[in-house]
């Protein structure tokens, strides 16, 4: 219940959106890589192969 007395100022608002800002560099990676409904959709796994040791 902490969390209910929480107020966000301009300033904390301020500094999360600058943090929260990509780099150029995250930006351009981000820019080449294809969109989530732009790739095929994998064949969900079956079994329990990778638990089995």
């Amino acid at each position: 219940m902490a969390l209910q007395s929480l107020q966000i100022t301009a300033i904390t608002a301020m500094r999360a959106r600058d943090v929260s800002r990509p780099t150029p560099e995250q930006q351009e990676a981000a820019d080449q890589r294809p969109l989530r409904d732009e790739t095929p959709r994998r064949e969900p796994r079956r079994g329990r192969d990778r638990d089995a040791r």
